[in-house]
C-alpha cells in the first residue's frame, strides 16, 4: 500500500511538470523557510486611535462598538477611510480582488499607504485571480512595505489546460479555498462581512449589484481579528507574490499605476462622484462614529487553515446560536443548499414554536445559476417546514435598490449577496459563510459572533425588510397544496421569471450531482 501512495504522489508531481513543459507555463517553486510576520502593534496615536478611544469610552469592559455597512457607497467609503488613516498597518483578506473601478481605486490608495511607511498586507485567495504575476512579484520584491500572498495557488501557472490538469491531480488539496474576508487597518478598527473587492459590491456594475453586508468594528475584539489574519499569513498554504515570477518589470507597474490614476481621474463625475479620488482626511467621518456605532460583545471565529486541524469553528458557533434561542432565527444567504440534518433541526425549531426567516434569492436576482439548480430541490421542504422562505427579486423598490447602486449607475438586476444569521433580535452572525456544502463543509470561513440587542435589532429590521413581499417573493403553499409565489399582489405558481440562459442552466445543473461542491 505505501508503494501504491508513493507512486501516486511521484505521478502527481510528474503530471504537473510534465503540464509545465506542454503549456509552457510557470511551475511556482517550493518555498522553505518562508519568513514568519505578525501583526504589527497598535500606534500610539493616530486618527483610527484616537476614533476607537472616544468609542471606548462609556462601553462595559471588553465591549466593541459596530456600524453595519448594509449601503454599497457606504461600504467602500470606510474601506478607503481605514486605508487612508493608517498609521501604522494595513493587513485585507479576500477570496475575491476583481478588476474594475473600484478595484484599482482602493489598489491605487493601499500602495499610496506604503509609500508613506504604512505597512501593507494583502492576502487573497487563488480562486479565480486574474493578475499579472510579473508585476505582483516586482511590486512585492521593490516595495519595502507592501506585500501579497496568494493562498493554496496551484503550482501550474499561465496555462488553463495546464491548471486543470493539476486540479484533477491534486483536487483535495486544491479544492479547499479561503472564502474570509477582513480589513483592518492599524490593528485598532476593522471591516469584517460577505464583501470581496469588485464593482458588484459597491454598486458600480451596469449589468448587476449586490446586496451584502460588512460590519465596521472597532474595540477589543479587533485584535482577534489581527490574529486571524496572522495565522493565516503565516500558514505554509500562503504563498509569498516575490515569488510568483522571476521577472522584473517595474517600468509596467509604474505604468499600471499611471493607468489606475488615468482611470480614477476619468470616473471622478461618474462612477466615483462622491468619492475622493486622492488622499483625504476622514477626521470629521471618524468624529461621527460616536453617534452611529452601537455598542456590544464580540468574538472573531474562523475555520482553521490547516485541513488537519480544522474543525469548523464557524459552523459549530452558528449551531450553537440556533440552540440557545427561544424566539426566532432569521438567515440570509445567497446560496442555500441545506442538509437533511438541517431542513429537519429548522423543522424541529419550529414545531417547538421557533419563528424561523430565510431570504435567498429568486433566479433572476442570484449570480449563480447553477446554486439555484440544486436549491429548487429543497424549496418544498424549507416550506413544510414551517419556516417563512422569501426569494429575494431582482426589481425590488427603490428604498433597496439604493442599498445596491451608487448615485451614477443603475444596474439591470439588483442580487442577493448577504449573509447573516439573527437570533432573537439579541445576537448576530455577520461573516463570510453561505449556506451551503462548500462553506460548510469545504472552504475555510470567518466573522463576528456578535451579542447586542441594538444591532441585531437593527439586522433584523433589514432582513425583515429585504423578505417582505414589495421585494420578494413569499414562498408558501396554496389551499390546494401546490407551492405558490406572492409578492405585490400577483400569485403564481410557477418560478418567478428569470433569463432563458439562467433558467436553463439552473435546470441542467440541477440533473448533475454537484450538490456537495456547491
Amino acid at each position: 500500500m505505501q508503494i501504491v501512495f508513493f507512486v501516486i504522489r511521484i505521478s502527481r508531481g510528474l503530471l504537473v511538470f510534465v503540464c509545465g513543459f506542454l503549456c509552457s507555463c510557470t511551475i511556482l517553486p517550493k518555498i522553505e523557510n518562508k519568513p514568519v510576520a505578525l501583526a504589527l502593534p497598535t500606534p500610539q496615536s493616530g486618527p483610527l486611535v484616537t476614533a476607537s478611544r472616544s468609542l471606548a469610552q462609556g462601553r462595559a469592559k471588553g465591549d466593541s462598538s459596530f456600524l453595519l455597512l448594509e449601503n454599497a457607497g457606504e461600504a467602500l467609503k470606510w474601506r478607503l477611510a481605514l486605508i487612508d488613516s493608517a498609521q501604522s498597518s494595513l493587513d485585507i483578506q479576500l477570496y475575491l480582488w476583481h478588476g474594475g473601478t473600484s478595484s484599482e481605486l482602493l489598489m491605487e490608495r493601499a500602495i499610496q499607504a506604503a509609500d508613506r511607511g504604512v505597512r501593507v498586507r494583502i492576502l487573497v485567495d487563488d480562486f479565480l485571480l486574474k493578475a499579472n504575476n510579473a508585476m505582483l512579484a516586482t511590486l512585492c520584491r521593490n516595495h519595502p512595505n507592501f506585500k501579497i500572498r496568494i493562498f493554496n495557488p496551484g503550482r501550474v501557472q499561465g496555462s488553463k489546460i495546464g491548471g486543470m490538469a493539476e486540479m484533477l491531480a491534486n483536487f483535495s488539496r486544491l479544492n479547499r479555498r479561503m472564502h474570509n474576508k477582513t480589513f483592518t487597518a492599524d490593528r485598532c478598527m476593522t471591516i469584517v462581512g460577505g464583501r470581496n473587492i469588485g464593482d458588484h459590491y459597491y454598486g458600480m456594475d451596469k449589468d448587476y449589484n449586490f446586496i451584502d453586508l460588512d460590519v465596521l468594528t472597532a474595540g477589543p475584539v479587533v485584535a482577534e481579528v489581527s490574529d486571524g489574519f496572522d495565522e493565516f499569513w503565516n500558514d505554509p498554504a500562503a504563498f509569498p507574490g516575490e515569488y510568483l515570477s522571476k521577472k522584473n518589470v517595474p517600468g509596467k507597474v509604474a505604468e499600471a499605476r499611471s493607468n489606475f490614476r488615468k482611470t480614477l481621474w476619468n470616473e471622478r463625475n461618474g462612477k466615483l462622484k462622491g468619492y475622493p479620488i486622492k488622499y483625504h482626511n476622514w477626521s470629521r467621518e471618524l468624529a461621527k462614529l460616536q453617534d452611529e456605532m452601537v455598542g456590544g460583545h464580540a468574538r472573531f471565529v474562523q475555520d482553521d487553515p490547516d485541513p488537519e486541524e480544522d474543525k469548523r469553528e464557524v459552523m459549530a458557533n452558528l449551531r450553537r446560536l440556533a440552540a440557545d434561542r427561544s424566539g426566532e432565527i432569521q438567515m440570509a444567504s445567497p446560496y442555500l443548499i441545506p442538509s437533511k440534518e438541517g431542513l429537519e433541526n429548522l423543522a424541529n425549531l419550529h414545531a417547538e414554536g421557533m419563528r424561523i426567516q430565510v431570504l435567498v434569492p429568486s433566479l433572476a436576482a442570484n449570480n449563480h445559476a447553477i446554486v439555484d439548480g440544486h436549491y429548487r430541490k429543497h424549496r418544498k421542504a424549507l416550506v413544510d417546514g414551517g419556516g417563512i422562505l422569501s426569494e429575494f427579486r431582482a426589481d425590488p423598490t427603490e428604498r433597496v435598490r439604493a442599498l445596491a447602486d451608487v448615485e451614477s449607475v443603475r444596474c439591470k438586476r439588483v442580487t442577493l449577496h448577504l449573509k447573516a444569521v439573527v437570533g432573537d433580535r439579541k445576537q448576530c452572525f455577520i461573516g463570510s459563510l453561505n449556506l451551503d456544502p462548500r462553506a460548510t463543509d469545504i472552504n475555510t470561513e470567518s466573522g463576528l459572533m456578535i451579542e447586542s440587542p441594538e444591532l441585531a435589532a437593527d439586522l433584523g429590521n433589514l432582513i425583515e425588510l429585504l423578505g417582505n413581499e414589495e421585494n420578494s417573493w413569499r414562498v408558501s403553499r396554496d389551499d390546494r397544496g401546490r407551492i405558490q409565489w406572492q409578492s405585490r399582489g400577483e400569485v403564481r405558481h410557477r418560478p418567478p421569471p428569470a433569463r432563458l440562459g439562467h433558467r436553463l442552466l439552473g435546470w441542467f445543473a440541477g440533473l448533475l450531482p454537484i450538490g456537495g461542491q456547491l
